[in-house]
């Protein structure tokens, strides 16, 4: 089964992160995306987007669902 991932990434790299998952033959590969750009923002900035992506990666990784 693995180890459950997911990739983070900008709005804007989405697309990219698609074709390169799917290249590599992970075509299901979990995407969480935040708004973009992070470049040029102050740190507390990029710790708020952060923050606000972790219930969407907490569902991509299944985390708390019963699946049995």
């Amino acid at each position: 089964m693995g180890i459950p991932t997911v990739l983070i990434c900008t709005e804007a790299f989405v697309p990219l992160a698609r074709a390169e998952a799917k290249a590599m033959g992970l075509p299901d590969m979990r995407i969480v995306s935040i708004p973009h750009p992070l470049g040029g923002l102050f740190e507390e900035r990029v710790r708020e987007r952060a923050r606000s992506a972790v219930p969407a990666i907490i569902e991509a990784l299944g985390i708390g669902r019963n699946d049995e």
